[in-house]
């Protein structure tokens, strides 16, 4: 596969240095060095989307072994809303997101990259040692710190051609697959019917990313869209935090920034069930444990065909209509496996359909949103307006949850799912009237 590459511009002093009083042969062998050099950021790009989409999804396949050792003592119903509310708690962590991403516009993408893969490293190893329901919950917080920080996007899209940012960043995203591929085998080892040893789960993050700590400090170099900043000088290094912050909303792009900060907070609000989806499937009782393992397999796999179909149409026929149609998918699905648990003979194919397309429109619409975001921001503020997007879809994922909390006392967690997931039509027309179509614009050009 050919990949295009920016670095050749990125390095300019080094390259012109290299290429000065030279022949066509030596010119093409800085191009092929420069080639090389966007290769091996595309693998450790895939490396670190391997171990935050781990992250990700590891601590939602767990919850009815986390109620089982610390909230025993608890009815259904109550053990339920009391992690819809911890949960909802806890996502205040994902607020520091925003965090990681105004620092990434301040001191550098790279710097920034590697304390997210620490982070998420230093939380798993912490929730494998915790001792009761308050500390597990505690270093989830901290987990919730560092995961989706979405810097790996960024680095990809900076160094991408506009017509190839969507295949660039969903080939990362495919390739992020092997992370929950490997969650489930590490459950299909370390939880089954007779034994439950959840704290195993946690062993990969542990060991995989103290070495890719390490990788990322010692063998790539910072954006090149940073570096011109950098070089530069310009305002973007000199504003203060209140500045940088009002900069995000003095773009030409603002009423479609301003209308995807909406877009953001009512899928945060509506998407409680990817959390409690498997201690909901654990409640009704119809599927075993050892069934719900490979239902997370096998929607593995599917959730290619949102990434195949992002990388592949939504430089084709845009990213607006990619986005409508997962909205409009969403609620169906999440109706399918609610309603299709409660029967016994045909609960684990109904299941898994329905749970497979919700999968599918979640991490589709969220590929959308996050390419959306970075094209609708000037480079030197893309950053900051990633991770504030990031912050108001937290937000919103933390009302969600305490509200649902709430609900799920009168109504039961499946039919809290239902209601809540409807708030994924309401992005339909948010997103036909007040988003501009972003395809194929060139970041450099934004203003």
């Amino acid at each position: 596969m050919h990949f295009h590459t920016n670095f050749y511009e990125s390095y300019p002093q080094e390259v012109k240095k290299m290429s000065k009083n030279t022949n066509l042969e030596n010119g093409e062998i800085n191009k092929s060095i420069v080639a090389t050099n966007f290769k091996y950021l595309m693998i450790v790009m895939c490396l670190v989307q391997i171990l935050d989409s781990f992250c990700t999804v590891f601590p939602g396949a767990i919850p009815s072994l986390i109620a089982a050792e610390f909230l025993g003592e608890y009815d259904i119903n109550t053990q339920n809303s009391i992690m819809a509310f911890a949960t909802g708690l806890v996502t205040i962590g994902m607020y520091f997101l925003f965090f990681n991403q105004y620092f990434a516009d301040k001191i550098g993408r790279k710097k920034m990259l590697a304390v997210t893969i620490l982070g998420m490293t230093a939380a798993a190893l912490g929730m494998s040692l915790s001792t009761n329901y308050f500390m597990y919950m505690f270093f989830v917080f901290l987990m919730n710190f560092f995961f989706s920080s979405d810097i790996w996007l960024i680095y990809i899209n900076e160094e991408s051609k506009p017509t190839k940012r969507a295949l660039y960043s969903n080939i990362a995203l495919m390739a992020g697959l092997f992370g929950p591929i490997i969650m489930v085998i590490s459950r299909f080892i370390f939880i089954t019917e007779t034994e439950a040893n959840w704290r195993g789960m946690t062993l990969f993050p542990i060991f995989f990313g103290f070495p890719l700590f390490f990788l990322v400090v010692f063998t790539i170099r910072e954006s090149s869209r940073y570096q011109m900043i950098k070089v530069d000088r310009s305002k973007a290094i000199k504003r203060s935090f209140t500045e940088d912050l009002k900069s995000i909303f003095q773009t030409e792009q603002r009423r479609s920034y301003l209308a995807l900060l909406l877009i953001a907070t009512i899928r945060g609000a509506s998407s409680i069930y990817m959390g409690l989806f498997e201690k909901y499937i654990a409640d009704v009782g119809t599927i075993s444990q050892s069934s719900v393992t490979l239902i997370f397999f096998m929607t593995v796999f599917t959730v290619l065909i949102a990434y195949a179909i992002n990388g592949i149409l939504a430089d084709r026929v845009g990213r607006k209509p990619i986005l409508c149609l997962w909205c409009f998918l969403a609620p169906f699905s999440v109706i399918t496996w609610v309603f299709g648990a409660q029967n016994p003979e045909h609960a684990f194919i109904i299941v898994f359909i329905g749970y497979a397309i919700s999968h599918i429109t979640y991490w589709g619409s969220l590929g959308m949103i996050r390419l959306i975001n970075i094209e609708l921001i000037p480079t030197d503020r893309r950053g900051t307006g990633v991770g504030f997007r990031n912050l108001i879809g937290a937000i919103g994922g933390t009302v969600g949850l305490l509200l649902s909390s709430i609900v799920i006392l009168f109504l039961g967690l499946g039919m809290t799912f239902v209601i809540f997931i409807l708030g994924y039509f309401i992005i339909i027309p948010i997103t036909y009237v007040y988003i501009k179509e972003t395809k194929g614009v060139e970041l450099a050009t934004i203003k």
